[in-house]
């Protein structure tokens, strides 16, 4: 940790600490806001959404740059060719 103190200048490390800060509280402020006006029977299906939000935002982060499982793929479809259909099974 001592190398990258050194490395990088002050400011430049104030200002990331900064900008992380700010992206924090404006997710804080959101979500807050979200919640409180949402009504209580809506929740169950608030909350699901705003984590995706909060997941996105975490992207900003530099940690939050981890080794993810892709999301479930469509099923695929096999190939026809026009016009023709496939047997049913």
């Amino acid at each position: 940790m001592r190398e990258l103190a050194s490395a990088v200048p002050a400011y430049v490390l104030l200002a990331a600490l900064a900008a992380i800060v700010v992206l924090l509280t404006v997710v804080a402020v959101v979500a807050r806001a979200v919640v409180a006006k949402a009504r209580p029977q809506d929740l169950p299906h608030i909350l699901p959404g705003l984590g995706q939000v909060l997941a996105s935002l975490a992207l900003f982060l530099p940690w939050g740059r981890g080794t993810r499982s892709p999301a479930v793929a469509p099923p695929v479809r096999p190939e026809t060719r026009k016009g023709t259909r496939l047997p049913r099974g």
